[in-house]
């Protein structure tokens, strides 16, 4: 396996444990939006969508 994969494994593994969430979960949650947002919708929007996700979570923590 490489580095990067072995990462991404670790990180998953740390978020599912913050948030109490099984970790095959997690990898199918992420694998369901990975699919759906790039299945109807352009870059510029995806990338949209993401900020205002991100904007939304960081509103959320202060």
């Amino acid at each position: 396996m490489n580095k990067i994969k072995i990462r991404e494994i670790e990180l998953m593994s740390k978020v599912c444990a913050r948030n109490e969430i099984p970790t095959t979960l997690g990898k199918a949650l992420l694998k369901m939006a990975k699919n759906e947002a790039y299945k109807n919708n352009t870059q510029a929007t995806r990338v949209k969508e993401y900020q205002n996700l991100i904007d939304f979570h960081f509103k959320e923590k202060n």
